[in-house]
């Protein structure tokens, strides 16, 4: 089930974020993002969406948080126009865990310990959870320098990943 695949640990703000109608209905646990971008200051998109890829990415995806609560929807699998609460971790401070996308790659100390300080993304598989849907893990293979996330602990029990998100992923595109 893809219902709190991830959440938000430590320092955070829960921020009302905009959705409107007709997008994927989201689960409390879900990243979301924008992916507008500026002109003359003006942001071409004033909304956030259900992350449908690896993210965050800097310079392509204004990260928005972890959902805090289900959104409301029109219909099965469509969200309703909202402001939808979402925990915001403190950017390099707050952490996003979740479950590690390759447990067998973190289930010793000394394979963690070589992820640490590492960059990686939220990874985003759209039917990989046990009810079909949406799952989201954390990726173990270093990603570019563009990843947003930075691994910074993990649990070798429970595979469970601690990443702190870059301030630049923050932003939306600047060109």
């Amino acid at each position: 089930m893809a219902k709190a695949d991830l959440k938000v640990v430590g320092p955070a703000a829960i921020f009302p974020r905009y959705f409107v109608s007709g997008g994927t209905a989201i689960q409390a646990g879900e990243p979301v993002h924008s992916v507008a971008t500026y002109s003359g200051g003006e942001a071409s998109a004033n909304t956030m969406v259900l992350a449908a890829a690896d993210t965050p990415v800097i310079g392509t995806h204004n990260f928005g948080g972890v959902a805090n609560e289900d959104s409301k929807n029109v219909a099965a699998g469509t969200v309703a126009e909202q402001w939808l609460n979402v925990a915001t971790p403190a950017p390099c401070v707050g952490r996003v865990r979740g479950k590690a996308e390759v447990t067998a790659s973190v289930d010793t100390l000394t394979e963690l310990a070589l992820l640490i300080m590492d960059k990686v993304l939220i990874d985003y598989n759209s039917t990989g959870a046990t009810d079909g849907g949406q799952l989201y893990t954390i990726k173990v293979a270093a990603s570019a320098d563009t990843s947003g996330g930075t691994l910074v602990y993990g649990n070798v029990h429970t595979q469970e990943l601690d990443i702190v998100i870059d301030s630049r992923a923050y932003c939306l595109d600047v060109t």
